[in-house]
């Protein structure tokens, strides 16, 4: 899994990504997000789930914020606006 070793290496970039599966029924994706990096305000034509494998970050939905630290998931429903902050440096799981 070449894709995930790139991942794991320390790098400038504020955000990378790599999906690791898709199926007709979802996709996951691994993204590591750099400490400070904000994904600004957007919505998903889908339901989704976040799982964060490790660091921290604040995630908006609705204008309502919550922290999530490792180990932590959180879901939302398609067509509602999220955002997210990384605290910390963070590698979570998107799954939709």
């Amino acid at each position: 899994m070449k894709g995930i070793n790139v991942l794991l290496a320390d790098g400038n970039e504020k955000i990378k990504s790599c999906a690791l599966f898709k199926t007709k029924r979802f996709d996951a994706t691994l993204l590591i997000i750099q400490q400070g990096h904000q994904i600004p305000p957007h919505t998903s034509s889908t339901n989704a789930m976040v799982l964060i494998l490790e660091g921290r970050i604040a995630f908006m939905l609705n204008d309502e914020i919550t922290i999530l630290d490792a180990g932590d998931t959180f879901t939302f429903k398609a067509n509602e606006i999220h955002a997210l902050q990384a605290l910390e440096t963070t590698r979570l799981l998107l799954i939709k």
